[in-house]
């Protein structure tokens, strides 16, 4: 038990020689034009929302992207490279499965590792 309050204790002093910064973290979940089915108009909302994605990150403004699994209503999420919910909120505006309501998306502030995102050798 003493050890165990001695870590929290030093919690702090570790969290010091980490830089820190806010990011927005998007959750993704179904939107009222969410539809289990698998249209032409689906699919295409679906490449525009994978291309948009794979713009938003060669622009640096998504971290990482990615769909979850077993989730309810939540469909995926996004860290966002910006620490204003407005500018995040326009980034997401941009994806056309957003903007044509199959997906909708809450945005947080998200306090993390200045520099996250996905290693080198993981990708």
């Amino acid at each position: 038990m003493r050890l165990l309050l001695l870590f929290i204790l030093a919690l702090p002093a570790f969290a010091q020689d980490v830089p820190m910064r806010f990011y927005v973290m998007a959750i993704l979940e179904k939107g009222p034009k969410w539809t289990k089915e698998v249209t032409p108009e689906a699919k295409e909302l679906l490449k525009g929302h994978m291309d948009n994605i794979g713009k938003l990150a060669k622009e640096g403004k998504i971290i990482l992207a990615g769909p979850l699994a077993d989730a309810g209503d939540a469909a995926g999420i996004f860290v966002l490279n910006t620490a204003s919910i407005e500018e995040a909120r326009q980034w997401c505006d941009s994806d056309p499965a957003i903007h044509a309501g199959r997906f909708q998306v809450r945005l947080w502030k998200w306090y993390s590792a200045k520099g996250i995102g996905i290693l080198p050798q993981a990708k």
